[in-house]
């Protein structure tokens, strides 16, 4: 199972150049967040057909600038945030869990972020104030290699921490997600024709990424999804299954660094849509883009 720091494109105006002692604690945290998430289910209700893994991204700093320490660092330095060896993922998630099939309530009772985690480097622990100092968390499904496309890639973002109790500071009950496939009602697909002047881009020249839809938890909480896509070298591209509704697009072309910013609204079933690198806006005068 790859692990795709995704959360971070959703989050415009990242500040990386930050560190998790720039940001203050709130007063009165105790001992730091908690998110009454239990974890996933079946379309019907019972165990999950597939297993996984959820990908958990802290957010400090505010939702509209946010700083994601685990995804600050270095692989060639090794170095990065001042606590980036309490990320179970250094360079993507805080903490990224894996579950067998049938196993999808990995959080019985709730997702909890502490102010002291293991130092996983050098062993012991560290004072990371994370709890204290949370602005938002971001969790993302991940699929098992090979059941991959069959199942909706679901996300949610919770920022407001009010609740308090045994010791703790509560979000909304979020409570479990029901994995989706494209043969439920209320999902969607993309795909399409993927050119570069009517040919095929070389393989790994495009990268897309899809944030959008509209779901709602157990407990009517909110929910997205999202898709990741790597050029193959094949004239076409599509997505895994999305949660139906409006979807924004993001295409890189890495030969180029350019990047455009595609929007489509109320999107169900299946929908096409093509891209042609060599065209302005890679074939969509509405886009948005840059480079």
């Amino acid at each position: 199972m790859t692990v795709i720091a995704v959360a971070a494109l959703a989050l415009p105006g990242t500040a990386r150049a930050a560190d998790t002692v720039g940001y203050p604690a709130a007063p009165g945290r105790g001992n730091g967040v908690a998110v009454p998430f239990e974890g996933y289910v079946g379309s019907g209700g019972g165990p999950v057909p597939v297993g996984g893994a959820v990908g958990v991204d802290l957010v400090l700093g505010s939702t509209t600038r946010p700083y994601l320490p685990c995804q600050h660092y270095d692989r060639t330095s090794r170095s990065g945030d001042t606590f980036v060896n309490a990320c179970q993922e250094r360079g993507s998630y805080a903490t990224f869990t894996r579950f067998p099939a049938g196993g999808g309530l990995v959080f019985p009772h709730g997702y909890f972020v502490g102010n002291t985690q293991p130092d996983l480097v050098r062993g012991g622990t560290v004072n990371t104030g994370w709890g204290a100092r949370a602005a938002g968390l971001s969790f993302e499904f991940y699929p098992e290699q090979g059941r991959d496309a069959a199942f909706v890639h679901a996300r949610f973002y919770v920022d407001q921490f009010t609740r308090h109790a045994n010791g703790w500071t509560y979000s909304a009950d979020v409570g479990r997600i029901p994995l989706r496939t494209l043969a439920d009602p209320g999902t969607a697909r993309l795909g399409g024709r993927l050119t570069v002047g009517g040919r095929p881009p070389a393989p790994g020249r495009v990268s897309m990424t899809v944030f959008g839809g509209s779901a709602r938890s157990s407990s009517g909480y909110p929910i997205s999804s999202f898709a990741v896509y790597a050029g193959t070298g094949t004239p076409s591209w599509a997505t895994t299954p999305l949660y139906a509704g409006s979807q924004r697009i993001t295409v890189v072309d890495t030969a180029t660094r350019r990047q455009c910013v595609l929007d489509r609204f109320d999107v169900r079933g299946e929908a096409t849509v093509d891209f042609d690198l060599a065209q302005p806006g890679f074939g969509h005068p509405d886009s948005s883009c840059t480079g």
